[in-house]
């Protein structure tokens, strides 16, 4: 069986613009959930109008803006598994306490990953498949999750690792600045066409990114 590109719906949500995608085999509309940003009635109601079966909850890290949409979404859908990488554990943990001090709000409580993530974790879905690579460095369990049709095209959903023009903050007390420059390597050798879906702002390539960071040179 050859593989295809999960069709993608990117829905910028809350009060950071964090990107969560909807992200489906057009063969048989089943279907990955990648951070649940907030509003996971808004998250619902997509995934009801474009007719998905959504299969798995995947988060790239554990920060509070990438989670509070996941209490409603599992609620709606049948008790979906949540895969997070267990160093990110404790994050979740103090995610609803977390966004209730930053957004000065309440907040849903945010349930616990049901399976843990790990370097080779696949998911696949209808006629499309992802692999987790670990990318440390943002947070100690960030992951990355790739998308390879073949060797140079690849898509790859990123988290907070990387950005248009940007990369992760490592000013957290359990970020790793060296773990970063690690994972951004990892990344930036993939082909320079090579799709990066990032947590927040707008989807960029390798090459612009190797560009931006002086990886070209």
């Amino acid at each position: 069986m050859k593989f295809k590109h999960p069709t993608v719906t990117t829905l910028t949500l809350g009060a950071l613009d964090t990107n969560c995608y909807l992200a489906w085999c057009p063969d048989t509309l089943e279907a990955v959930i990648i951070d649940p940003a907030d509003a996971g009635d808004t998250i619902s109601e997509e995934i009801l109008r474009l007719g998905l079966q959504p299969t798995a909850i995947l988060l790239t890290h554990g920060h509070f803006d990438h989670v509070l949409g996941l209490l409603e979404v599992k609620l709606n859908f049948d008790d979906i598994p949540i895969f997070l990488h267990q160093a990110d554990l404790f994050l979740i943990k103090g995610a609803k306490d977390s966004a209730e001090h930053w957004l000065h709000r309440q907040a849903d409580p945010v349930p616990q990953p049901t399976n843990f993530l790990r370097a080779g974790s696949t998911f696949s879905f209808g006629n499309c498949s992802l692999t987790t690579i670990e990318t440390p460095g943002h947070t100690p369990g960030s992951v990355s999750f790739v998308s390879t049709v073949a060797p140079d095209d690849v898509h790859i959903f990123c988290g907070d690792t990387i950005f248009k023009n940007g990369v992760g903050r490592t000013d957290f007390s359990y970020s790793n600045t060296l773990d970063l420059e690690r994972s951004l390597k990892k990344l930036l050798e993939y082909p320079g066409n090579t799709q990066l879906l990032s947590g927040h702002g707008e989807t960029t390539t390798v090459a612009a990114e190797q560009k931006n960071l002086g990886f070209d040179e």
